[in-house]
């Protein structure tokens, strides 16, 4: 057989069995030809061939990122961006541009600010001044957490009287609601700021070029509000809006457990699809952020003794909810920050293998952010996989630091999860923190936040094992490790073209390696044309 598509004089990453690194590859229409030597591979090119000379560069499979929100990620594009800002004067001016060029009583939505940079949450007096005439909603960086105006408040018939949420709070100044809205109280406010259709098509074009750019060809989505985000994005794969394979968590950010509820009753169970759209694990959420804080700890944080985060459902509650899932043969999952969460978790995944014993279950909890040995143990023994997100801990580092004292040396334990052998794969958690798999992989090699402090040492994993918490890992998580993860004879065609050698950068600049080509079911998706690639 003669390839269509040829790379040579690399370092082609296998990630088969015995982690083999070749010089070059051959892909024939949609999979993967052949590997090996160059003179070898270049024996089934002919004048159609397209050859890539790689230049000593590395071919690695296409990323996958096994937790993601693709919608709220490219929704964002089409609001404010306060992540980057000078301060909180610099901030509300950012808003008051946007609501001069917005008609009167519509939304203003901002969305990335951090207090940890700012000094302080915002309040609705803040953002008041920027308007009394429209709502306005910023999310916090952690999409956990909101602040809006008198306007936002009043039309989510918010008062100085209402109670707080199962789950949530509303924040309270000298008994006055300030503005600012935790966990479920958010979620709830978010329902009335939502997008129209056209915008939500719009916003997943955009984060799929973005993830594209990122040499991200499969995407693990971790979920929007209510069925609806699912149509939205089973829409978007099928118009080629969205041109990631992905994996679709069944939840919602809003009321959760209802969403669960009726994906059971509608008779669908996970890997329901193709290989461009499929329904992952049922999933629930069991407590709050990790940068919040917000996440439920077994003790109370290091920066307040008086709290210990917040739940979003009970012991009971979960094993209700997700059980029986378990028994109808759905995957299930979980948000799980703290360790009081991640043990729930553990303990409702026991639960269901107890009940009705199923081999193959690759039940996962998302993030496992705060997992001792104790944990890690129950983790392995269930035969759990876990999905971390390493790039929290280069931009949320130093307020974990803060927050959760020696708590951090066993947060995102991936050496842990190494040496017993539980197969963990990596999430950005995008739009929290950045898309860009090279600032997870750094992070899980060095360990070190922003501000260069080191985040738990003794959990730092080689670079070949973070390669495989993005690629194959990722494929092991949703069942199509013999579909794609690896670059083998016969698998699926999504590559990526790194810079460099990947394994000869040394690990401080990891972060700063680009994507040069990516491929897509065997067609070249993206070039970085600024690098003369080809």
């Amino acid at each position: 057989m003669i390839g269509d598509l040829v790379f040579i004089n690399g370092e082609v990453w296998s990630l088969n069995s015995e982690f083999s690194i070749h010089e070059a590859a051959a892909v024939k229409g949609n999979r993967i030809l052949m590997t090996g030597r160059t003179d070898e591979v270049m024996k089934v090119a002919d004048d159609h061939t397209e050859i890539i000379d790689l230049k000593g560069r590395s071919l690695l499979p296409g990323f996958i990122d096994a937790h993601a929100h693709l919608e709220l990620y490219g929704t964002n594009k089409l609001g404010v961006n306060c992540k980057d800002v000078a301060g909180i004067d610099d901030l509300l001016e950012k808003l008051k541009v946007a609501a001069e060029r917005t008609p009167e009583g519509e939304w203003v939505r901002g969305w990335g600010y951090n207090q940890n940079e700012l000094g302080r949450h915002l309040t609705k007096w803040d953002l008041d001044k920027v308007s009394v005439d429209h709502p306005i909603i910023v999310v916090r960086t952690c999409g956990h957490i909101s602040c809006v105006n008198s306007h936002a408040l009043e039309l989510g018939g918010v008062t100085n009287n209402t109670q707080n949420p199962v789950g949530g709070k509303y924040a309270r100044e000298e008994n006055e609601v300030s503005g600012l809205l935790l966990e479920s109280a958010h979620m709830n406010m978010f329902l009335n700021a939502m997008y129209s259709e056209e915008e939500i098509q719009e916003g997943l074009m955009l984060a799929s070029q973005d993830f594209i750019k990122n040499g991200i060809t499969s995407v693990h989505d971790a979920g929007g509000y209510g069925t609806e985000h699912i149509r939205a994005l089973q829409r978007a794969v099928n118009t080629g809006a969205v041109k990631q394979r992905v994996y679709a968590l069944y939840g919602s950010l809003h009321q959760s457990a209802s969403m669960v509820k009726n994906g059971l009753a509608s008779g669908m169970v996970t890997g329901l699809g193709d290989q461009r759209f499929r329904i992952g694990p049922a999933k629930v959420f069991i407590d709050g952020s990790s940068s919040g804080p917000t996440a439920k700890t077994r003790e109370p944080y290091t920066s307040d003794k008086s709290d210990s985060g917040i739940l979003y459902l009970n012991q009971e509650e979960l094993n209700k909810s997700l059980v029986g899932a378990h028994e109808q043969g759905w995957q299930i999952t979980a948000h799980a920050i703290g360790d009081e969460a991640v043990e729930m978790m553990i303990e409702t995944i026991e639960t269901g293998i107890d009940v009705s014993y199923r081999e193959d279950h690759r039940h996962r909890i998302e993030h496992a952010a705060i997992a001792p040995g104790d944990l890690v143990k129950r983790i392995k023994a269930s035969g759990i996989a876990p999905i971390p997100n390493p790039a929290f801990l280069h931009e949320f580092g130093d307020g974990y630091i803060r927050d959760y004292g020696e708590r951090t040396d066993v947060m995102f334990p991936l050496k842990d999860f190494v040496d017993h052998d539980i197969p963990f794969s990596f999430g950005s958690d995008s739009p929290i923190t950045d898309v860009n798999p090279f600032v997870g992989i750094y992070a899980a090699v060095n360990r070190r936040s922003k501000r260069g402090h080191v985040v738990g040492e003794s959990q730092r994993i080689s670079i070949e094992e973070a390669i495989k918490a993005y690629t194959l890992s990722g494929a092991y998580a949703s069942f199509e490790e013999n579909l794609k993860g690896s670059i083998e004879k016969g698998k699926l065609a999504d590559l990526v073209v790194i810079s460099e050698s990947i394994l000869h950068c040394k690990s401080e600049r990891l972060k700063e390696l680009k994507v040069d080509m990516t491929v897509l079911d065997g067609e070249i998706v993206f070039v970085n044309k600024k690098e003369g690639v080809k």
